[in-house]
């Protein structure tokens, strides 16, 4: 954990989702859902396919990532060093998009390979439950009262760690951080260009009765607060980790006094042509403010930036 200014930290990981692939795994191997030397498989284009990869890697077991072209030759290459297989989908499917089609590949390797392991990190309960210890050592080192930023995409580490937290005693206010047609909290029905934030399927990981508010952010006003992280502070981080500084800047103002932890997923390694490339329209965001929703859907093409109370309510409630 890392203290950026006053009452303003950061917990980085350089993979986070190494946490819940080693927790996944593990349990796999101790209930016999998984065999030792068997086959892992599982769907995704980022970080837990990564984080899969290094697990298997330790563990002596065979994997499978399936993916789509946001993964670049080097970080396949990276992927594949480590032991497994990596596959690209490229034919969406129509409107469908690459998320369906990645399930499709998955269930036939399923179907051709019955004893695999799937391991589910959009509807597992041991993605959330791999965070406790980390939602407790926060709760340790930060005391009884704070507000926690996270990024959502399968609801793992927003909800494991809050929970955690709550369970611990903490008065923790969980501000769940999105990006604009995402399904999580009740937008969609266009792409979602934020890789690592938001989702085109809604994953059971995801409790929406644990948020107390909602933002949603373009990429181009996240990678603008994530090159500004890394000017000011020497932090390089990935678009994920702008987005919650973002909105934990705007959270620490509206709340003077209240420690705000915000969670960093990854390194800005993968990066480096795309966040990191300078805007010449950089200067429109120095002093933008979200735009308060009613309901989810209330922002039009020129939103970069909103947000509303979710009041701990579940997702039927905007719907």
């Amino acid at each position: 954990m890392f203290i950026l200014e006053d009452n303003l930290h950061m917990v980085s990981f350089k993979a986070m989702k190494i946490v819940p692939a080693n927790y996944i795994i593990k349990k796999a191997l101790s209930r016999r859902d998984l065999k030792p030397g068997g086959l892992v498989v599982e769907t995704s284009s980022g970080n837990f396919a990564l984080g899969m990869a290094i697990v298997c890697n330790r563990m002596n077991l065979r994997f499978v990532a399936i993916g789509d072209p946001i993964i670049d030759e080097s970080y396949k290459r990276q992927l594949e060093m480590l032991g497994g297989r990596v596959e690209i989908i490229i034919d969406k499917k129509g409107a469908a998009g690459y998320q369906k089609a990645r399930l499709d590949r998955l269930h036939e390797i399923l179907a051709s390979e019955p004893d695999a392991f799937w391991c589910r990190q959009y509807d597992n309960d041991d993605n959330a439950n791999a965070y406790s210890e980390i939602g407790q050592q926060i709760k340790e080192l930060i005391g009884p009262r704070a507000i926690l930023v996270a990024p959502v995409g399968s609801g793992g580490s927003s909800c494991g760690i809050a929970s955690s937290m709550r369970n611990a005693g903490a008065d923790c206010t969980l501000i769940g951080v999105d990006t604009f047609n995402s399904v999580l909290f009740g937008q969609g029905g266009g792409p979602v260009r934020l890789r690592g934030l938001g989702n085109t399927v809604m994953p059971k990981n995801l409790r929406h009765q644990l948020f107390d508010d909602v933002h949603w952010l373009t990429p181009e006003l996240a990678n603008h607060y994530t090159r500004l992280l890394y000017s000011s502070t020497g932090h390089f981080r990935g678009p994920t980790t702008g987005a919650a500084y973002t909105v934990a800047r705007f959270v620490r103002d509206q709340n003077p006094g209240v420690p705000i932890v915000f969670l960093s997923p990854d390194d800005g390694s993968r990066y480096t042509n795309t966040a990191y490339l300078e805007d010449s329209n950089a200067s429109a965001f120095e002093h933008l403010a979200p735009h308060r929703l009613q309901w989810p859907t209330e922002y039009d093409a020129n939103t970069h930036w909103a947000w509303m109370h979710w009041n701990r309510k579940s997702i039927q409630a905007y719907r």
